[in-house]
């Protein structure tokens, strides 16, 4: 995981080896095998992790327009991609990092088969498991829910983003999210 950086060509560069990084998780990730899906979506909220908190500073520092308000809905719709995959749940693409589960399972055996019945077939070679995250992925999706919360909470503060369609989208995404990932219980301490 490449190292957190401030300077603005030096967050671009970061931001590449990001890419490159979550690239190769990515094609581990293509042969269907559940440890590599997993480390994949792991990554994927790492990076979720690192772009609110570059988010939050921004809206700290003042900066409340428009281009926040739509990079904090594309943030939460990847949040809630990436934690209904850690939690078991088969979820429309955000993004193509992580992609669902239902799209890493090799080539040959999908022909003629549907989206949700492939999907459905996927799940039942996951090993069984609670649909609760791991300690560490627990602590990243709750530092990305307080990111998150206290961007929307700032952009609301502008009139006209307050009542807008997208932070309507974006805070209805996120509570969703907060359900999904049982985040709820530690989000009220």
């Amino acid at each position: 995981m490449p190292p957190p950086v401030h300077d603005t060509s030096a967050l671009s560069c970061e931001f590449l080896s990001w890419a490159r990084w979550l690239d190769t998780l990515r094609d581990a990730a293509r042969g269907g095998d559940y440890a590599a899906v997993q480390a994949l979506a792991k990554g994927k909220l790492r990076f979720i992790l690192r772009r609110s908190s570059l988010l939050r500073d921004k809206a700290m520092l003042g900066i409340l327009h428009h281009l926040q308000l739509t990079e904090a809905q594309a943030l939460c719709q990847e949040f809630e991609q990436v934690i209904g995959e850690l939690t078991g749940r088969i979820m429309t693409p955000a993004n193509e990092w992580p992609l669902p589960v239902r799209l890493y399972v090799p080539e040959e055996t999908t022909a003629g088969q549907t989206g949700g019945h492939r999907g459905q077939q996927e799940r039942r070679h996951v090993p069984t498991r609670q649909n609760r995250l791991d300690a560490v992925s627990q602590s990243e999706a709750q530092q990305i829910y307080g990111c998150l919360r206290l961007v929307l909470r700032l952009l609301q503060q502008q009139v006209n983003l307050a009542e807008s369609q997208a932070m309507l989208q974006a805070t209805g995404v996120l509570a969703r999210t907060v359900k999904l990932g049982h985040l709820d219980n530690e989000a009220a301490t």
